[in-house]
């Protein structure tokens, strides 16, 4: 081998190993791009594995588990815990402080949150939710994540039930009732207009007065991934099937910010992943979701019989 090519050879060897690494960095992955969208995903971390988030949850499909009843949050009601927030190109990213922990039937630890998150569209006219209920998507999606024991992120991506998302939805309506909280969290969006930007929360909201009077006694629960690469599949799902309702400005307010560090740049919308398989996947719905089956309404043929015969009878004589 002629060594005046070893140079070439390492060189070429370095740029390779950089494009090879480079597909599972956080900016590889986009959400409108062919060449990078949710199509492209599968070949990044797990993907392409077998219990994938967000899904359509379809409520008769599900299996009623009396077990589970009202989640337990602490801390939400300090507003002092939300730290700062982010702009991450992705989405709208809050930070928060230790000291909010999240007790559930059915989780097999206390969980603490680390952070939240948005999913939306383009406004209030289109759905922007990542899970459906019966084929039904709404407008936004608030993502609260957890940690198992208060594991850091990176260590609870190795346990499948390292990490609990509480998934609410917000639906715009022109009947909701003016939020003050949400209109103080849209006004810092002003603040975080461009990628990477960061700016620290007032303590004029909490994150229990974003959530209003959601009843946490209902909602369903199925073992999942994360939304966005690399898909881990370490998140025990819990979505709230009531939205939280605000007025059409609060999600109007999201698509304004940008997905780059350029005023010029593209609007940061339509950051949600679309619908995946269920596959093995079992969806359980909380004691109080529990619902009289459509059967109870319905006589089945044997208790028919009784009748029948009753009705026959009658003709008979008549």
């Amino acid at each position: 081998m002629n060594l005046a090519w070893v140079p070439h050879l390492i060189v070429l060897g370095m740029l390779l190993g950089v494009r090879y690494t480079s597909t599972d960095t956080p900016g590889s992955w986009c959400y409108e791009d062919p060449k990078c969208g949710p199509e492209t995903w599968a070949a990044l971390g797990h993907c392409n594995g077998t219990r994938q988030s967000p899904i359509n949850i379809i409520t008769p499909d599900t299996v009623h588990n009396p077990h589970l009843g009202t989640v337990s949050l602490a801390g939400y009601g300090d507003a002092k815990k939300l730290i700062s927030m982010e702009n991450t190109g992705k989405t709208v990213k809050v930070h928060l402080a230790d000291g909010l922990h999240l007790y559930a039937k059915g989780l097999p630890a206390i969980y603490t949150a680390k952070s939240f998150h948005l999913h939306w569209s383009q406004g209030s006219d289109k759905p922007g939710s990542e899970h459906f209920i019966n084929h039904k998507g709404f407008s936004m999606e608030l993502h609260i994540v957890h940690t198992k024991n208060n594991m850091s992120m990176a260590d609870a991506l190795k346990d499948p039930e390292g990490i609990a998302v509480l998934a609410f939805f917000l639906q715009a309506t022109a009947h909701a009732r003016p939020s003050r909280s949400w209109d103080s969290f849209t006004g810092h969006l002003k603040n975080v207009t461009l990628k990477e930007k960061k700016t620290n929360l007032d303590g004029s909201f909490s994150l229990q007065e974003l959530l209003g009077s959601v009843d946490l006694a209902r909602y369903y629960r199925y073992p999942g991934s994360l939304t966005t690469p690399n898909c881990d599949e370490a998140v025990v799902w819990t979505v709230f099937p009531d939205p939280i309702l605000v007025p059409l400005n609060v999600v109007d307010a999201f698509p304004s910010i940008r997905s780059t560090n350029s005023d010029a740049g593209p609007p940061l919308q339509n950051n949600y992943r679309p619908l995946q398989s269920l596959g093995d996947c079992q969806v359980q719905a909380s004691a109080a979701l529990r619902v009289t089956p459509s059967s109870s309404s319905t006589l089945r043929p044997a208790a028919l019989i009784p009748l029948l015969i009753s009705t026959a009878a009658i003709a008979w004589h008549l």
